[in-house]
């Protein structure tokens, strides 16, 4: 089966060496705006296997593409991470279609940015869906659901890799099964839930709100892909990229937020919603990515309070 493969690299390398290790991949296709995130080292071994290759932006998706991809003559598309939406024209060209890869159960995990929103929300588990591509977003016939845990303290670049090479053996099955249109399964119709992309309210920790358990959960989602889960110290912003919860009794008579213990040492250990501690292990800001030792040497101080920063706005606007 002749296959031609739309990715963004580093997540669909293993997809790649797969489908070149078995010879079915024809052509290549990548979106521009990922390019970048390809490095010199891939693209140079890309170039060596000299297959077809085409860049798409939101330009040239329903003209240049669709002609493109009319001369490959390919069986098959597989997509493993595009935000570009592909023009419903385009869908029957392949022999097989298109298949798309979400790294989310669906239809309960439709979106851009599954991954985040499960490790965020504290999910314990989620999967590999393997679908054909309809006129809407997530919506098409499912093919392979395959179950993957989430495993405590695991963070979005953990999972996302650890599922990029699950990717390996799924696809070779999906393969197999694409040519017989009785394997591909209607979703259901309960359940049913679109969680759009991150935005900065997403990504940042409400001390007030959250709990120690869903600040760090949010710290998880967003390393490395949002380059942490971001707070606010005197007014500027930094980012978190690991915490820990803190095994001890509950302390109250706090703000949550508060900066409870900052040792050169020791650590930074900050006071959160019902009297929890989280331990601040590693940190990104204007000085580098810390650990929470070498942070507290920037003057870090016990009683001091990190801050979604939203006081602070107002104020602003006020005056």
């Amino acid at each position: 089966m002749k296959v031609t493969l739309l990715g963004s690299f580093p997540t669909c390398m293993p997809l790649y060496e797969s489908l070149l290790s078995h010879k079915q991949l024809h052509s290549m296709c990548f979106e521009e705006s990922t390019v970048h995130i390809l490095g010199q080292e891939h693209h140079e071994f890309i170039q060596v296997q000299e297959l077809p290759i085409f860049t798409i932006n939101r330009e040239n998706i329903a003209t240049k593409f669709k002609q493109w991809l009319k001369d490959q003559n390919t069986d098959l598309v597989i997509v493993c991470g595009c935000s570009l939406k592909i023009p419903e024209a385009l869908l029957s060209i392949p022999t097989y279609g298109f298949l798309n890869i979400h790294f989310g159960k669906l239809p309960e995990n439709r979106g851009p940015d599954p991954l985040f929103w499960s490790i965020k929300e504290g999910k314990k588990q989620t999967a590999i869906t393997i679908h054909k591509m309809d006129a809407h977003w997530d919506t098409g016939k499912i093919l392979i659901e395959q179950a993957v845990s989430i495993i405590p303290g695991e963070t979005l670049g953990m999972a996302n890799s650890k599922m990029s090479y699950m990717l390996t053996d799924l696809i070779q099955k999906a393969i197999e099964l694409t040519t017989d249109t009785s394997n591909f399964k209607p979703q259901n119709t309960t359940e049913v839930a679109y969680y759009k992309r991150p935005n900065e309210k997403d990504t940042t920790i409400s001390w007030e709100t959250q709990t120690a358990d869903e600040i760090e959960n949010l710290i998880n989602a967003c390393n490395p892909k949002y380059g942490g889960a971001t707070t606010y110290y005197k007014e500027s912003p930094i980012k978190i990229l690991e915490a820990s919860p803190v095994d001890s009794q509950p302390i109250f008579g706090k703000t949550a937020g508060e900066i409870v213990h900052a040792h050169p040492q020791e650590g930074l250990y900050v006071y959160c919603k019902y009297g929890k501690i989280l331990r601040i292990n590693i940190v990104s800001s204007g000085a580098g990515i810390l650990s929470g030792t070498k942070f507290v040497h920037l003057g870090i101080q016990q009683g001091h309070c990190f801050t979604n920063n939203i006081a602070y706005k107002q104020r602003s606007v006020v005056s």
